[in-house]
């Protein structure tokens, strides 16, 4: 008994005299990836591995610190510099930490970080993606959330967000009003150095895209899972340093038990990301998926060898208990910097790819692919960045293959959680954002989708919006979104068209 407890407490003190940075993520919807694309691509920022989302607040300080310490030499544009000035002031506390390399353990606990209310107006069943599963029908709906996070010592934090949503057609059927109550996202970290296990619900997005991504994006509903990472960027050992700063995230989720969800119960998802940058302007990424497991009558429970066979062999055992629904994917991206001094089409320029796989052939074969480019500072306009994306999910071989499965689609909740296009689709997106001043930012938009492209009549989906972002004063902004949408062969059925349109606002108070 006494070895045990003198064992006890030498863990206790190791763990509480390591250097920690624990600290939570920053939402993948928050403005921060955006302003901080903006400082990347004005080579204020190098070290950053800005493919996988999310991050946490102290890496944020950390890259954020890096960008101060380079604006000394006149890096930024005049609207670069204005967007690292207000980011100082809203994670100071980060950036501090991040000069003294979290000497100073740090507590930081609020009760109420941030409030947000919103009202959404469906005329018809408008496509929504992108937005956490969040479910909105035909008619009216509004949602209310708040968001509370804390830091013990710079080892253990939390955050929860709780919503309350209100839908008037549920399920799109007519007096079907319903009211929930949920926690959109909730999850506490603890870290030793660079190592940091996350426990809870929350969302991915692994790859360069900014309006998709084949494997995970935020499309669907927050994950309930155990996530080990390195949520500082750092240097592998040896030979390996080569590859620049590398990052690694790897979690294992039991999915959602909804009797409509399509796979067994209680299988599970595990999913495995490295993120390098072998030079300042150039990062590349790995991805891998694997959907198996659950309850399946007459078959039995899964040992650690069933485990290592299913998550890392290349063998696809249709009816054995190894069976399951794979896809990896690659990445990368290059910033060019600086395009203004040769030719004045940009200030900096974004080239990225994915490339991904959903069977286990050899190679892996049912290709997808993604491939974009922003023009930020285009013709050198102030705060003006023009992007353009495009998706394909119907390969020749196997065009219904992509988030399919008999057993195990990549699915959570009935929502795809790679690219919200889905399976036998492709998707062209064309965006244009103006930070006019501080206070206020727009964005126009297209966006074109073809579902069931093998089908005898291919959907065809077009959307137009505009969503205008305007901060009242230190403590509230206000969003406004009008968006509308046409459908030709509307659920692949000849000559069915559809016209939607969105109209939403939201009112968030920043504490």
């Amino acid at each position: 008994m006494n070895k045990t407890l003198c064992q006890l407490i030498t863990i206790v003190v190791l763990l509480c005299t390591a250097t920690a940075y624990a600290s939570v993520n920053i939402p993948i919807h928050f403005p921060f990836y955006e302003d901080l694309d903006i400082l990347i691509s004005q080579g204020a920022i190098v070290s950053d591995l800005s493919s996988t989302k999310p991050f946490t607040r102290s890496e944020a300080g950390r890259l954020l610190a890096e960008a101060l310490q380079s604006d000394t030499n006149n890096t930024l544009s005049p609207s670069g510099a204005i967007i690292l000035g207000r980011m100082e002031q809203e994670y100071a506390g980060e950036i501090s930490e991040a000069k003294t390399h979290g000497s100073a353990p740090g507590t930081v606990i609020k009760p109420l970080d941030e409030f947000s209310v919103g009202y959404q107006f469906l005329d018809g069943p408008y496509s929504l993606f992108n937005n956490e599963g969040i479910e909105q029908y035909d008619g009216h709906n509004s949602i209310a959330r708040f968001q509370s996070r804390g830091t013990l010592w710079n080892v253990l934090s939390w955050y929860i967000q709780p919503m309350v949503l209100y839908n008037q057609r549920f399920r799109n059927i007519d007096g079907n009003d319903d009211t929930r109550l949920r926690l959109q996202k909730g999850y506490i970290t603890c870290a030793i150095d660079n190592f940091e296990i996350e426990i809870g619900r929350d969302s991915l997005w692994w790859g360069p895209g900014y309006h998709g991504s084949l494997l995970i994006s935020n499309n669907a509903r927050p994950f309930d899972m155990i996530k080990l990472s390195n949520p500082r960027a750092t240097l592998l050992p040896w030979i390996f340093s080569r590859l620049g700063p590398f990052k690694y995230n790897m979690f294992l989720s039991q999915l959602d038990e909804e009797s409509d969800s399509g796979y067994p119960h209680d299988s599970k998802l595990f999913g495995l990301r490295f993120d390098f940058k072998p030079h300042p302007v150039f990062e590349f990424g790995v991805s891998y998926l694997c959907h198996f497991g659950g309850d399946r009558p007459g078959i039995e429970s899964l040992g650690f060898s069933d485990y290592i066979n299913i998550l890392f062999s290349n063998e696809c055992r249709d009816g054995d208990k190894r069976d399951s629904n794979k896809e990896v994917a690659i990445d990368a991206a290059i910033t060019i910097p600086n395009v203004s001094r040769l030719v004045p089409v940009a200030e900096s320029i974004k080239l990225y790819v994915e490339w991904g796989a959903e069977d286990a052939g050899y190679p892996p074969d049912k290709r997808a692919y993604l491939f974009g480019i922003a023009f930020n500072e285009i013709l050198t306009l102030s705060g003006v960045t023009l992007r353009s994306e495009y998706a394909h999910l119907s390969p020749d071989h196997g065009p219904a293959s992509w988030y399919t499965h008999g057993l195990w689609p990549m699915q959570q909740d009935g929502r795809v959680f790679g690219h919200h296009a889905g399976t036998d689709s492709d998707d062209f997106f064309l965006g244009l954002s103006h930070r006019l001043t501080d206070r206020f930012t727009y964005e126009i938009g297209f966006d074109m989708e073809r579902n069931g492209i093998s089908a005898a009549y291919t959907q065809k989906k077009q959307q137009y919006f505009l969503e205008a972002d305007v901060t009242i004063s230190k403590l509230i902004k206000l969003t406004l979104k009008y968006a509308y949408e046409t459908i030709d062969n509307y659920e692949n059925i000849k000559d069915r068209k559809q016209d939607n349109h969105y109209l939403g606002t939201t009112i968030t108070l920043d504490f």
